[in-house]
């Protein structure tokens, strides 16, 4: 336990000591100027401090200047012979993925391919960002919904050497799941999202396989699969926020289908529509939300939209109930 904290201090450390920071052979560290970090000016330039490295990706060079009796010096070294990154995340993945969960995909892309580009000669270097980035976009392709564009990126990272990332691996399976899903291949991927379920132990994966699941599940209307299917992103993955808007919905949803006369004194509907405020009242922001509202009665919307306005004391949006496994018995 000790040395896991130490461990986890010296990085905190680290990163915060370092910023933007590129280590080459023999540990020497060179701190770089933010490519992404705009003044003010019209149009904007990039800031830049001189006693900071920039980075040239034409000619694959890091450049720093410096004075040497009243001469300015500029010493060049290589990207090729970049150890280490240490780079914070920064404002233009967060944009990104606020764009994803949002349902803006196109302001997404927009947002997060300069990174990409900036981090591909670097993509092998530990520290580096481009993974997450590659990761963020297929996000972004997903919610687009643009097949065609999707597959193409998809051939393209499987043809690339970062393929055989375990990560990078699972995720460009659970995208090619999806398009099988949008293609009514529901009963094959519901069978292949069983296996990997079984194979993983990545938590954002399961969530995932998860959600594609369930989404078969209800594509080929066994509800009640698919709202267990559903409750169990909430339930057993909770601490994966980003999934849990597509997971309320699909459990909405499912409530909804199986919402049948025999069923009548379960009261379904009165659940899926309190599954549908929680949604809109704990991720506003979120593209389900926006779907959610269109499910309720007009009357529910206003009263879930005056709710919107409270707050908690420091003014962000109410914290999400809490919910234990009892959830899927509804």
């Amino acid at each position: 336990m000790r040395s896991v904290f130490f461990s986890l201090s010296t990085l905190l450390i680290t990163t915060s000591v370092y910023g933007q920071t590129l280590f080459f052979k023999g540990n020497e560290k060179w701190e770089i100027n933010d490519p992404f970090k705009l003044d003010n000016s019209i149009p904007p330039k990039p800031v830049r401090d001189p006693n900071k490295a920039t980075i040239n990706l034409v000619k694959g060079t890091v450049e720093r200047s410096s004075v040497q009796g009243g001469v300015t010096v500029v010493n060049t070294k290589k990207l090729s012979d970049v150890e280490k990154i240490v780079w914070p995340q920064f404002d233009r993945i967060t944009d990104a993925q606020n764009f994803v969960t949002r349902g803006e995909p196109g302001k997404a892309l927009d947002s997060i391919e300069p990174v990409l580009v900036f981090f591909d000669p670097l993509k092998k270097v530990p520290g580096n960002l481009w993974l997450k980035s590659a990761l963020i976009k297929l996000d972004a392709l997903d919610r687009l919904e643009n097949d065609a564009a999707t597959t193409k990126y998809l051939d393209t990272l499987e043809r690339s050497e970062e393929a055989s990332n375990p990560e990078l691996n699972q995720k460009i399976k659970l995208a090619r799941l999806t398009l099988r899903a949008r293609k009514g291949d529901n009963e094959a991927v519901i069978k292949d999202a069983t296996d990997l379920i079984a194979k993983s132990d990545d938590l954002d994966v399961l969530a995932r396989l998860h959600l594609i699941k369930g989404n078969a599940l209800l594509a080929t209307k066994k509800y009640e699969a698919a709202m267990n299917t559903y409750l169990r992103v909430p339930v057993f993955y909770g601490s994966q926020t980003d999934h849990m808007p597509k997971a309320l919905l699909g459990a909405a949803r499912s409530f909804r289908g199986m919402d049948t006369p025999a069923a009548r004194e379960q009261k379904l509907g009165e659940v899926s529509n309190r599954y549908l405020k929680n949604l809109i009242s704990t991720y506003p922001l979120s593209k389900e939300a926006e779907i959610a509202k269109t499910m309720l009665t007009k009357e529910d919307r206003s009263q879930v939209e005056a709710d919107e306005t409270v707050k908690t004391p420091d003014g962000s949006p109410q914290p999400e109930p809490e919910r234990t496994p009892q959830t899927i018995n509804h």
